[in-house]
């Protein structure tokens, strides 16, 4: 079955590079740049792209407008956010899923990507993609293709191979385990060959994000889904139902369950087992009201999913309830001297932590990994408890 899986996934990445190059070969020409064109890279998850913040403002000192335009092509289900932010000129949504397809939607933006021109394009991604990430660098056609030597998670050798040939230079990356803040940070350094310091992000709100609903209600939030990226990543919701009639008992605030939309059911589980007073918000929020309505919360309680990033990025406390498969890779966020962390993590501590989420035990559908099942009320509430009495980290 192994050998077959592995001749499948030849066969599959030599059908895109072919696929791409036949597209590529007939792609139209037509835009003129005025201004030397950087083109920033990436295709992962909302979290990925907010520890990246800190970073990513550092990209238009280097380019600064007078000289350079930054088009940044960005996974869609974080680009509002990121056209509200100040560090690049154009940003271009991708369909990620759509994108990894045989399809027209693929050449035509592998067209649109290789029609910007870039003169440079850099994709500072540790976890590299051969079929999104890879695939756009080598499209763009510019004359320095820049990315991160990287790692095997996402890719084998042959795809590795393939992938590293298209590029121009290949940043090193250490051997011992970072954080993905400074993975960026390592990355930024070795683009400027000048060490960068990395800092937690920081998301600034402007005051037409904000919720007049709730501005001047006292509240806080849960977040119980993860939108479905990883099995058995959930907390159950019982737990939540407990935790929140604990939070309400002790401070008398309403609680917020937001989430993505199919999470709905989840939100609605949740208050049919609650004492406390909740409302269900879950899909109804784009991701700039999330922001907003984070930013005016008290204190944000959630599984290891994009809005606790989101959360700590706009100030507001944030509690993650932590299982043990990229244990150490994105959370904890690790001690920097001289800043506050907003984001605190609860986990029970297992030896097969670091997994990549491949459990080694029987997983029952719907039902969490032992390393997030044992984390009980209990604990959690150990750790909220004094926020809620201190206000404060």
């Amino acid at each position: 079955m192994t050998l077959i899986k592995t001749y499948l996934i030849v066969i599959k990445s030599l059908l895109f590079y072919l696929f791409d190059s036949m597209a590529l070969l007939k792609a139209p020409s037509t835009q003129l740049n005025k201004l030397e064109l950087v083109l920033l890279i990436r295709q992962d998850a909302i979290g990925d792209f907010l520890m990246w913040l800190d970073t990513a403002k550092e990209y238009r000192k280097l380019y600064p407008p007078e000289k350079y335009k930054i088009v940044l092509a960005g996974n869609k289900i974080w680009c509002s956010l990121a056209e509200e932010l100040p560090y690049w000129d154009e940003v271009i949504a991708v369909d990620v899923i759509k994108f990894k397809t045989f399809s027209r939607y693929r050449r035509n933006l592998l067209w649109q990507i290789r029609n910007l021109k870039a003169d440079v394009a850099i994709q500072p991604t540790f976890s590299r993609e051969f079929y999104n990430g890879d695939s756009l660098v080598r499209a763009s056609k510019a004359f320095r293709k820049i990315s991160s030597v990287g790692d095997m998670g996402n890719r084998n050798w042959l795809k590795k191979i393939i992938a590293d040939s298209w590029h121009t230079e290949l940043i090193p990356a250490s051997t011992e385990p970072l954080t993905e803040l400074e993975r960026n940070a390592e990355f930024f350094s070795g683009l400027i060959d000048y060490p960068h310091l990395t800092g937690y992000p920081k998301l600034d709100i402007p005051e037409y994000w904000l919720s007049s609903e709730w501005k001047e209600k006292t509240f806080y939030i849960l977040v119980p889904g993860t939108s479905g990226a990883v099995a058995g990543k959930e907390w159950p919701p019982a737990f939540f139902s407990d935790l929140a009639t604990k939070v309400f008992r002790q401070t008398g605030w309403e609680g917020v369950i937001c989430g993505a939309k199919q999470e709905h059911s989840l939100g609605e589980q949740i208050l049919k087992q609650c004492d406390a007073p909740l409302q269900n918000f879950c899909g109804q929020t784009t991701l700039v009201e999330l922001a907003g309505l984070l930013s005016q919360s008290r204190l944000t309680i959630s599984n290891d999913t994009g809005a606790v990033f989101l959360s700590s990025a706009v100030g507001t406390l944030s509690v993650c309830i932590l299982g043990g498969g990229h244990f150490g890779r994105f959370v904890p966020y690790p001690d920097l001297p001289g800043q506050t962390n907003h984001l605190k993590t609860v986990y029970h501590k297992m030896p097969c932590y670091g997994c990549n989420w491949v459990c080694i035990f029987p997983i029952i559908e719907g039902e969490p990994t032992p390393c997030i099942a044992n984390i009980s009320v209990g604990v959690v509430w150990s750790k909220v408890r004094p926020l809620l009495i201190n206000k404060t980290f």
